[in-house]
């Protein structure tokens, strides 16, 4: 015995079981067995922490989807799988769950408004407080996502800077191969796609047609006029935010960052510039004295000269 004692004490660190007899003679309640631990030619007793770091877990349902993630200007991702980072993965993650809920949110306000100019006047109060509410939310959304990506893509950027050239273009290649896969599949479908179409077309249908409306677009020079409530770099002033929650109960508010930080608020979506002017007196007379008429091409910001030219408004 002595010898064999002497042995565990020349382990540091050994754990060492003891507990109750599996014989006969078993107490009717044993006690739990009991952790002895040899630390520096010490027995002591006691309860062991294992510190272990909890590895973040992307939910089955979300685990398959794809995206395009940019880090930087030479790596992309494409699903979670991709991050290198686990702090990171997650605030990717959170973001990504806030900008679905964002998506959601809109389209309920979308129809709580619809509800307002039909709904009683006993009802008016109630519904909008609603959009007031999903107002307030979305803002703090469309507030919060973009920190969070920036956030997540920060710290991916830290491990890419340190990480070894080789390292860097054996991801790259990766990423290539899975970036690849993702475009037979998607060319897969459309083959599928076009094919069933094909089938529908050989089918004959005989039908009495009717006459239909034109409705004039404009979807060739993809002008779209819109009108500006609001512009602010940083922290939204309380006032703001009041006349914001105030214009959005009967108006589908938008909020975007240009390229120099600043977030643009605006409201319509309008095709001529004559439309856009009517609704800017409209924003006008709901409290918005400075609304301004803004226009893009395609997403992309131009001036309302050059906007009414191409549409030949002039």
């Amino acid at each position: 015995k002595i010898s064999v004692l002497l042995l565990l004490l020349t382990v540091g660190g050994t754990y060492i079981m003891a507990g109750n007899s599996t014989g006969k003679n078993r107490t009717r309640n044993p006690q739990p067995d009991r952790v002895y631990l040899i630390v520096n030619d010490t027995i002591t007793n006691g309860e062991i922490e294992i510190n272990q770091e909890v590895k973040f877990i992307i939910p089955a349902y979300a685990s398959g989807k794809n995206f395009d993630f940019q880090v930087n200007s030479d790596i992309s991702y494409f699903s979670f799988g991709h991050f290198v980072n686990d702090e990171s993965k997650k605030l990717f993650f959170q973001a990504w769950l806030e900008e679905i809920e964002a998506k959601r949110l809109s389209a309920r306000t979308d129809s709580l408004r619809k509800a307002y100019v039909n709904t009683s006047s006993e009802q008016k109060d109630s519904v909008s407080a609603l959009i007031l509410k999903a107002e307030e939310r979305l803002i703090e959304l469309n507030v919060n996502i973009p920190v969070l990506y920036g956030k997540a893509r920060e710290k991916e950027i830290e491990y890419w800077q340190s990480a070894s050239a080789d390292e860097t273009a054996k991801f790259q290649k990766k990423i290539k191969l899975f970036k690849d896969s993702i475009q037979q599949i998607s060319d897969l479908h459309s083959r599928q796609t076009a094919n069933i179409n094909q089938k529908n077309q050989d089918t004959i249908t005989f039908y009495k047609s009717s006459p239909k409306a034109v409705i004039e677009t404009d979807e060739t020079s993809g002008i779209i006029y819109k009108i500006q409530i609001g512009a602010y770099k940083g922290k939204v002033p309380p006032t703001a935010i009041k006349s914001i929650k105030k214009i959005s109960i009967l108006r589908k508010v938008e909020n975007y960052k240009d390229g120099n930080g600043i977030t643009i608020y605006a409201t319509g979506n309008l095709k001529r510039y004559q439309e856009a002017v009517i609704m800017q007196n409209q924003v006008k007379q709901e409290g918005i004295k400075n609304a301004a008429i803004i226009a893009f091409q395609k997403g992309k910001k131009i001036t309302v000269n050059e906007a009414r030219k191409l549409n030949d408004e002039l």
